[in-house]
C-alpha cells in the first residue's frame, strides 16, 4: 500500500508541475492583456481630453454661433443616449449593443447630413457641426465608461479616428473666418459628400451586428463592395472644386481637401488591413478544406485497397481449401 501511494505521488508530480506551468502562463497572458487594455483606456482618455479641448477652444474662439452649436450638440448627445437605452429595453438579448448602436446612430447621422443639405445648404451649414460633435461625443463617452463592451481594435481605430476628426474639423473652424464672406456652397457640398461616405460602412456593420451569423464568405464580398463604394463616394468630394470657377477657390477649400486626404489615408489603412485579414482567413480555410478532402480520398483509396487485398486473400484461401 505504501509503495502504491508513493508511486502515485511520484507519478502525479510531473503532471502537477505541468499544470502549474500552464496556469502561470495563462496568468501572465491575462496580466499582459489587462495591461494592454489599461494602456488603451488611458490612451483613449488622453486623446479624448486633448482633442475635445482643442475642438471646443476652436468653436468658442472662431465660430460665429458657438453657443448655438454647443447647446444643439448636447441635445444630440441626449438623443443618442435615449436611443441607446430604448434599444436596451426593447432588445435586451442584442449582443454588443453599444457597438451596434454606434454604427446605427452613425448611419442616421450621415443620412441627416444628406437630407439637410438637399433641403437647404444654409441649414446644413448651421446644423452639421452640432450633429457631428454630439454623436462623436456619445462614442467617446461610451468607450470610456463601458470599455469592456468594445473590442480592442474598435477602441484603437475610433480613438485615432475621432481624435483626428476633432483636430481636422477644428482646423476648419480656425480657417473659416477668413472665407466667411465667400460663396462656400461648393465647399459645404464637398463636406456633406465626404462626411456621408461612411453611410456605407455604418450600414454594413449595423446589419452585421443584427445578423451576427451571416455567412463569412458573403460578409467578405459585402465588405469589399462597401469599401469600393465608400472610396468612390468620398472621391466625388474632391472633384467639387472643379464645378465652380477657380476664382471661388479659397484657403478653406484647400484646408478641407488636405485634411480630408489625411483622414482618408487613415481609414483606408485600417479597412485594407481588415479586408486582407478576411481574405487570408478564407484562403487558409480553403487550403485546410482541400487538405482534408485529399486525406479523405487517400483514406478511401487505402480502405478500398485493403478490402481488395482481403478479398483476394479470401479467394486464395478458398481455392486452397477446394484443392485440398
Amino acid at each position: 500500500m505504501c509503495e502504491s501511494n508513493s508511486n502515485t505521488n511520484s507519478d502525479s508530480g510531473p503532471m502537477s508541475s505541468d499544470n502549474s506551468t500552464s496556469t502561470d502562463t495563462n496568468t501572465k497572458q491575462g496580466q499582459g492583456q489587462g495591461k494592454q487594455r489599461d494602456t488603451m483606456h488611458l490612451t483613449t482618455a488622453l486623446c479624448f481630453v486633448t482633442s475635445t479641448t482643442f475642438w471646443l477652444v476652436c468653436l468658442f474662439r472662431y465660430h460665429p454661433n458657438a453657443w448655438y452649436v454647443f447647446q444643439n450638440a448636447f441635445a444630440i448627445l441626449a438623443v443618442c443616449f435615449v436611443a441607446d437605452n430604448t434599444v436596451a429595453c426593447l432588445a435586451p438579448s442584442l449582443k454588443r449593443r453599444q457597438v451596434v448602436m454606434h454604427y446605427f446612430l452613425g448611419w442616421v447621422q450621415n443620412l441627416l447630413y444628406i437630407l439637410l443639405f438637399v433641403a437647404s445648404p444654409s441649414r446644413f451649414e448651421k446644423v452639421w457641426t452640432s450633429l457631428f460633435f454630439g454623436y462623436y461625443l456619445f462614442t467617446w463617452i461610451m468607450m470610456l465608461t463601458q470599455k469592456a463592451e468594445f473590442f480592442f481594435m474598435f477602441r484603437l481605430f475610433y480613438t485615432i479616428h475621432h481624435a483626428s476628426a476633432f483636430f481636422i474639423t477644428g482646423s476648419w473652424m480656425i480657417v473659416s473666418p477668413c472665407c466667411f464672406l465667400d460663396d462656400n456652397v461648393f465647399i459645404y457640398r464637398a463636406i456633406v459628400i465626404w462626411l456621408s461616405a461612411e453611410i456605407w460602412n455604418d450600414g454594413l456593420n449595423t446589419y452585421r451586428g443584427i445578423r451576427p451569423k451571416t455567412d463569412k464568405n458573403m460578409l467578405r464580398r459585402m465588405k469589399t463592395v462597401v469599401f469600393v463604394m465608400e472610396r468612390i463616394h468620398r472621391s466625388i468630394a474632391y472633384f467639387q472644386p472643379l464645378t465652380v470657377p477657380a476664382t471661388q477657390h479659397n484657403i478653406l477649400m484647400w484646408v478641407v481637401l488636405g485634411t480630408g486626404l489625411w483622414n482618408d489615408t487613415l481609414d483606408v489603412s485600417f479597412q485594407l488591413k481588415s479586408l486582407c485579414k478576411h481574405y487570408r482567413e478564407a484562403k487558409q480555410q480553403s487550403e485546410e478544406k482541400r487538405r482534408g478532402s485529399h486525406l479523405e480520398v487517400e483514406v478511401a483509396v487505402e480502405e478500398k485497397e485493403e478490402v481488395m487485398t482481403r478479398n483476394a486473400t479470401a479467394e486464395t484461401e478458398s481455392d486452397i481449401v477446394l484443392d485440398a
